[in-house]
């Protein structure tokens, strides 16, 4: 009993484990636990799924993103080797039409006209690259911009 009010003044004191013990059922401790261990589980099952479903949108968006790449990247390609074909088979015609040439004014002539048509096309080549390349970088970064947005109306 002395021990009893030595506890009681004494905020630094063990408490007695049986008294402790005396008012647990430990039937109620295993439920409880088990509770506990269950829920638990279930957040972890949620977290789980919201991380996996969160990896396999990015996944997605990721293999849109490099198969808008691969295909800019051949709309490009195919776009520059047309034009260099073109340039090719202008210059090509321009020599042809200089052989025909009979003064050296005439050749002065066709000379100015190419190098004004020449300008003309490799102008209006650039123009065409740009929009592609435009449209391309659209293209590439849309389904980023798109997982971006549908993850931040979810979030």
């Amino acid at each position: 009993m002395a021990d009893q009010k030595n506890t009681a003044n004494d905020p630094f004191a063990m408490p007695n484990p049986q008294a402790m013990m005396a008012g647990m059922d430990p039937a109620q401790m295993s439920e409880t636990f088990r509770a506990m261990t269950q829920k638990s589980m279930e957040q972890s099952k949620e977290a789980y799924g919201r991380m996996k479903a969160a990896a396999d949108e990015a996944t997605k968006a990721l293999e849109s993103t490099m198969e808008n790449v691969h295909q800019g990247s051949l709309q490009l390609s195919k776009k520059a080797i047309d034009a260099m074909r073109s340039n090719a088979e202008m210059g090509f015609q321009h020599l042809d039409k200089m052989m025909s040439a009979k003064s050296f004014s005439e050749i002065i002539e066709m000379q100015t006209a190419y190098v004004r048509k020449q300008v003309e096309m490799v102008t209006d080549q650039a123009k065409d690259m740009q929009k592609l390349t435009q449209s391309v970088a659209q293209d590439m970064i849309k389904p980023g911009r798109d997982a971006f947005q549908k993850a931040s109306k979810t979030s």
